[in-house]
């Protein structure tokens, strides 16, 4: 019996949350495949940081070097080394499908700023937010009626797919969280009130509605919030020096730099209340971690939010825009006058696939 060949490629997935998820399907996939019914190839960056004893490792260490590299590989090495290899299955993990030969190709799309119009901000803090708004619509044109499946991570995702590229080949596959419990508390200056944004300072995360939100609060209200921010503290992003520049002389503001992971969980345990103003996501992360505590939240009003809270009582929802909506709502959480709306989750999920297991055993049944 002729084994099966899947070829995954991950050439720019180097670092944070788009390296955690290469990382993570190439750990399930090793798991999944136990015999040798399946021959595993994996694409990547820099081969030293896979050790799977089933799955080959192919290195290209230029694929980050330049956008020109990296469309060389897509749509003009990557068949030629395809016909070489000959594989039964080609995924593409990092949204762009690839000019090669193979009996089924499947792409997995979860870059959010397809799916964003940028602003001035955006611009000039980070020109390449509104030049990859651009240009990831453009590539995500590019083949994509060659897959036998389109991944992508919300419903309300799939419908502008559906819409923009005339397909219906399209799967819903809910990222795969695991919950991490922390029974540490971070130590939080005590008797306050503790609100918290983990998220990487990009223009689209938002952050100054809420550090505007706060310029708003009552005297005796600011005197007993403090608010928390991590990764702003020391980075060289243009958006977290201006957040340092223009908001630093907020005295219950703390910018935090980079936080290891069991900080992080320490800091979720300890906060009152979650703030989540981003503009766009194709999931929300903080969102899950923050559930899993049990903890409130103020979500931007936004299709991702309500579809990676689901079901939860305690969360209300704001116009990530308004810094006098959000101020009053942190206004009424400190009174403990505020009354939750609550999400029920807007989509029916039983279709979906739920961990990089059910998506493997998807690809890989004939």
């Amino acid at each position: 019996m002729k084994r099966k060949k899947i070829v995954i490629s991950g050439i720019n997935m180097v670092e944070g949350g788009i390296f955690t998820i290469l990382h993570n399907a190439l750990q399930e996939l090793s798991n999944f495949v136990k015999n040798d019914e399946v021959e595993i190839i994996a694409l990547v960056h820099d081969a030293s940081k896979f050790q799977f004893s089933n799955i080959t490792v192919i290195e290209i260490p230029r694929s980050k070097k330049s956008w020109w590299f990296r469309l060389y590989y897509e749509y003009f090495y990557f068949k030629k080394l395809s016909k070489k290899l000959q594989p039964d299955i080609w995924f593409s993990l990092h949204d762009t499908t690839p000019n090669v030969v193979a009996k089924k190709q499947f792409v997995y799309c979860h870059h959010p700023t397809t799916l964003f119009k940028p602003t001035w901000k955006d611009w000039k803090f980070d020109y390449k937010i509104g030049v990859f708004s651009v240009l990831y619509d453009f590539l995500f044109k590019i083949n994509i009626k060659k897959n036998h499946t389109v991944f992508v991570q919300q419903h309300w995702i799939k419908e502008i797919f559906e819409k923009r590229f005339n397909i219906t080949n399209i799967k819903v596959a809910i990222p795969e969280y695991i919950e991490e419990i922390s029974t540490y508390f971070f130590p939080f200056e005590p008797n306050k009130i503790h609100f918290f944004y983990p998220s990487f300072p990009r223009s689209y995360k938002n952050h100054d509605v809420i550090l505007e939100a706060i310029k708003l609060l009552p005297k005796n209200i600011s005197e007993q919030t403090q608010f928390h921010f991590t990764t702003i503290k020391d980075s060289k992003e243009k958006y977290a020096q201006f957040l340092v520049k223009e908001y630093g002389f907020l005295e219950n503001v703390h910018f935090y730099g980079k936080v290891k992971r069991n900080q992080l969980l320490s800091m979720y345990n300890a906060m009152d209340c979650l703030l989540f103003p981003s503009k766009i996501e194709t999931w929300g992360l903080p969102i899950s971690e923050s559930k899993a505590y049990n903890k409130p939240m103020f979500l931007a009003n936004l299709s991702y939010a309500k579809e990676a809270c689901g079901n939860y009582e305690k969360v209300s929802f704001f116009d990530e825009n308004n810094a006098t909506v959000l101020a009053k709502l942190i206004t009424e959480f400190v009174e403990e006058k505020h009354m939750f709306q609550g999400n029920t989750s807007p989509f029916d999920t039983s279709n979906d696939l739920h961990n990089w297991k059910e998506v493997f055993q998807y690809i890989l049944t004939d």
